[in-house]
């Protein structure tokens, strides 16, 4: 009897000995991915009396975009917003003979975001891609 126990307990610290060094070999290979930097897309945009020149501006999704915003002599005052994308990128005050950049990452597609001021549909903003995960199978 006194055998099998110290059988029993040299298994059991067999076995915890490998699990204890099988787990730290583990945590050497396991490696933690950064995520990677997203690409650029720059795009200058007028305002004018009429609204935004393009009128619809297309960017692609998961790229960090950068707006240039050149408002004409004629164009509305106010703060401009892009709809669907509040928590995203903040609203800027705008108006005639002023330029404003608004930064933001396209995280969300659609094709159906606002550029507005006021309550004044100004122009549109598509978000080009998937909005799956590993895109469309």
């Amino acid at each position: 009897m006194k055998r099998l126990l110290i059988l029993s307990i040299c298994v059991l610290g067999t076995v915890l000995v490998l699990v204890l060094a099988d787990s730290r070999r583990s945590g050497d290979v396991l490696e933690v991915e950064e995520d990677a930097p997203l690409p650029h897309v720059e795009v200058e945009l007028e305002l004018s009396a009429d609204g935004m020149n393009p009128h619809r501006l297309r960017v692609p999704k998961d790229h960090r975009v950068r707006l240039l915003i050149h408002a004409g002599p004629e164009a509305p005052e106010g703060l401009l917003a892009i709809r669907g994308y509040e928590d995203r990128v903040a609203p800027v005050d705008l108006g005639p003979g002023l330029s404003r950049e608004l930064n933001f990452e396209s995280r969300l597609p659609g094709d159906d975001f606002a550029f507005e001021m006021g309550g004044r549909n100004l122009g549109r903003l598509e978000v080009t891609g998937s909005h799956l995960e590993d895109g469309h199978q």
